[in-house]
């Protein structure tokens, strides 16, 4: 299976840093130059966002980050690629990614992937996920589970070529950030269409989410996170009790 990295130029120390994990499992990989949103000119930046207003769906006063306009940019290179392949699974790769040894048994042929297969998150997921009660699938001892809910996170995805062709064909009002588009049931115009698993527990993880560690990198979208104490305060009776019933109601924090 053909395996694409999205590496910042000026990022060698990330791509040292995955080269080396893959290096480890003897996975070759595809380098594409990511895009950063930051060095766009203002008026590019500005038309970028007349061309992708994110209000669809009646979402007023959303907008792109420079950083996430960068991100979307990237991962829709890297569709263009699998939309033209020959291959009908391809799996992409941030490069902050940390990565089981199993995945190299994942990503060395797509024979035990069924067509009808959109998209399979390799990755954990920062927010609860509501899966399907037994497994869809389960390939080198590894349990995928069918997505029924809202996830985040795009750093390490396969896809199908069906699928990458699907979003290239999108009119570029649909167009949000890479995890939205997939795996967001309510702001994306194809999530709740797509046939989206989940191993669980997850292949890899982003830096910024592995626990117990000293995380390596900063995000490269500009999210001012604040204090966890600030966050809490900021939420909602609604959003706590709302937390409550998911958790009660089988939704999951996938695991690495």
């Amino acid at each position: 299976m053909k395996s694409y990295l999205i590496n910042l130029d000026k990022d060698t120390e990330r791509l040292a840093f995955f080269k080396a994990n893959f290096d480890r499992l003897n996975i070759p990989f595809e380098r594409v130059s990511a895009v950063d949103g930051r060095l766009f000119s203002e008026e590019d930046y500005q038309a970028f966002m007349k061309e992708r207003p994110r209000d669809y769906n009646r979402r007023e006063g959303k907008q792109w980050l420079r950083g996430q306009m960068g991100c979307f940019l990237s991962h829709y290179s890297v569709w263009q690629k699998i939309a033209e392949s020959s291959q009908n699974f391809s799996a992409v790769f941030e490069d902050d990614i940390h990565i089981s040894d199993d995945l190299k048994y994942v990503l060395e042929d797509a024979f035990w992937i069924p067509d009808n297969v959109d998209v399979i998150r390799l990755e954990t997921s920062t927010n609860r996920v509501r899966l399907s009660s037994q497994p869809t699938l389960s390939y080198a001892g590894h349990p995928a589970y069918q997505v029924k809910s809202t996830s985040w996170c795009a750093g390490a995805y396969i896809m199908h070529r069906r699928l990458a062709q699907q979003l290239i064909a999108l009119p570029a009002k649909y167009h949000e950030p890479a995890d939205v588009m997939f795996y967001n049931f309510s702001d994306s115009i194809i999530a709740r269409e797509l046939n989206i698993l989940q191993f669980n527990p997850a292949l890899c993880t982003q830096d910024k989410h592995l626990a117990n560690t000293n995380n390596q990198f900063a995000s490269n979208i500009e999210f001012d996170r604040g204090p966890v104490s600030s966050k809490l305060k900021k939420l909602s009776p609604a959003l706590v009790t709302q937390a409550i019933y998911r958790s009660l109601s089988g939704y999951k924090r996938i695991g690495f």
